[in-house]
């Protein structure tokens, strides 16, 4: 875990990674918003759900979703056998570990065979 702390604000940010078939990561790297049918997450409304950079519109290859104080990025890995998540908490590290087990959660259901809608 990464703590970072400014004048302006302080975040907690962390990554994990778990092995995934070649299936799995073609799973993961189709997700997409609408495939996402929660409407809350670590306590928190999703305020937005994304699988498109914000600034030019490329594919991230894997979904971001971000509530009001923190959110989770998931995509599988280019080279290796595994999927990382990252995330990041503006309220502290119990809040940080709620946003990635919930993480894990939506990604593990992704990544179950035929089941996408999560």
């Amino acid at each position: 875990m990464t703590v970072i702390n400014s004048q302006e604000c302080t975040f907690y940010g962390g990554r994990i990674e778990a092995k995934a078939t070649v299936e799995q990561k073609v799973n993961l790297s189709e997700l997409s918003p609408d495939m996402i049918k929660q409407k809350e997450f670590a306590g928190e409304k999703i305020t937005e759900l994304l699988s498109k950079a914000p600034g030019n519109d490329a594919n991230i290859g894997g979904l971001k979703v971000v509530i009001e104080n923190g959110w989770f990025a998931a995509r599988p890995s280019g080279t290796e056998d595994i999927y990382k998540i990252y995330a990041e908490s503006f309220l502290s590290k119990d809040h940080l570990k709620q946003i990635i087990e919930e993480a894990q959660t939506i990604v593990n259901a992704a990544l179950q065979t035929n089941q996408k809608n999560v």
